[in-house]
């Protein structure tokens, strides 16, 4: 590439312009024919790969029946003036995108035939070419192939992150200046299919209302999973009202009426819609979530010093008055009679103690660790990331897995015994 005479429109500040130095056949010329202004575009934007510019397209003529266009250009990147925004602060100091440059093919087609011509061809440039080892990351030279939309799409759907897609795709293609687009470009992908992901998703949340309206489907599903049941509805919000109308799909959906006992954490608006829900329910809290909570409600030292009598209290005691006098004592000992969380968990202990709860038939389960562990399962397929649609179709993926295992585990159990 070397600067050179030329029109003074591509002449910049110090009085240079810069012309590339492409193969002959590589580079356009006034007369050039061309079926197609995709073909146009092609030819040129691989003489700006060789000479070290990208390109874009410009302004267009159409023909007085817009059906086709008889002039178009195409140019430099740069072409255009940089407007300054003093308000902006830039952590970074970055070059500048537009410059004015004044490089460009123009084509024609006129009316007596069918090929676009090139009529003019500005090869001048009042800036610098951008060096081989990083024209690839030029904007008119990154694409993203149909194929890499499947794959990432494909990836996407078992929760691989974006950069490790993008390793991926490095390891493939034989190298990150190889790939034909970099990371941003993927973000930018999915950024635009999340916002048409988000645009079903509103017209499925109305057809869904539509017909649940009509009685033609009901929004309350339930799905056969390898320890049991499992039932989920969504919530637009988490209040009174929406707990209620989950509770009583819940009741609709399994056979026998109310629940003996639901286990639960201490959430407010659900515990006040279980009770109008289930009268008849006995309602627990969660006592891996209680218990939990010592470490961090007690102070330091007593928790080091009395969370081990705080537990044998909880769980080895046998009736409601011999977990009432130990509990006092080790209170007591401890100097937190006044502690007002050890003293809110007393009052709520029917609700919570295994002591309590003897009655009461649970099926040996005192905490909700079980859909813990059915939360911490679907989060490898979900996130809150995920579309309305997407969503589903991650849960359906999410439940033919856990079918699958149990499959698995009947198979062994009949046909390889130890």
């Amino acid at each position: 590439m070397s600067g050179g005479s030329g029109s003074d429109d591509c002449v910049t500040d110090n009085g240079r312009i810069y012309i590339p130095k492409v193969r002959n056949e590589e580079t356009p010329a006034v007369g050039m024919k061309f079926d197609l202004l995709d073909l146009v575009y092609n030819f040129y934007n691989r003489y700006a790969f060789l000479a070290g510019f990208c390109i874009r397209l410009h302004s267009s003529f159409w023909g007085k029946n817009k059906k086709e266009i008889l002039r178009k250009e195409f140019v430099c990147c740069k072409q255009g003036a940089y407007r300054k925004d003093e308000t902006r602060e830039r952590k970074r100091q970055r070059g500048i995108s537009r410059c004015d440059c004044k490089a460009k093919i123009v084509v024609v087609k006129t009316n007596r035939s069918k090929k676009y011509t090139i009529s003019l061809f500005v090869d001048g440039h009042n800036h610098k070419m951008t060096p081989s080892e990083r024209v690839h990351l030029l904007r008119s030279h990154r694409r993203i192939s149909n194929s890499t939309k499947v794959l990432t799409k494909q990836l996407g759907s078992v929760n691989i992150l974006i950069h490790q897609k993008v390793s991926i795709f490095e390891v493939q293609s034989g190298g990150m200046d190889k790939m034909g687009f970099i990371k941003n470009d993927i973000y930018n992908l999915e950024c635009n299919v999340n916002g048409k992901l988000r645009n079903h998703d509103i017209e499925l949340v109305t057809e869904l209302r539509e017909m649940a309206m009509t009685g033609l489907v009901d929004v309350f599903g339930q799905m056969q999973l390898l320890d049991g049941h499992t039932a989920c509805a969504f919530l637009s919000k988490e209040t009174i009202e929406s707990f209620i109308w989950m509770f009583k799909e819940f009741k609709k959906a399994m056979p026998g009426g109310e629940p003996k006992t639901i286990i639960t954490d201490q959430d407010a608006a659900m515990t006040r819609a279980i009770s109008i829900a289930f009268p008849t329910t006995f309602h627990r809290l969660c006592i891996w979530h209680i218990t939990s909570k010592f470490s961090v409600k007690l102070p330091h030292f007593a928790f080091k010093e009395y969370w081990s009598e705080f537990q044998k209290v909880i769980w080895d005691t046998d009736n409601k008055d011999e977990f009432d006098a130990k509990w006092n004592i080790v209170v007591t000992k401890a100097g937190l009679t006044d502690h007002p969380w050890l003293r809110s968990m007393f009052d709520l202990r029917k609700s919570w103690v295994p002591a309590y709860a003897r009655h009461f038939f649970a099926a040996g389960m005192s905490s909700s660790q079980r859909a813990e562990c059915s939360h911490a399962f679907f989060k490898q397929y979900i996130s809150r990331r995920n579309s309305l649609m997407d969503f589903i179709i991650r849960f359906e993926r999410a439940l033919s897995h856990q079918r699958q295992k149990e499959l698995v585990v009947d198979h062994v159990d009949a046909f390889e015994v130890a």
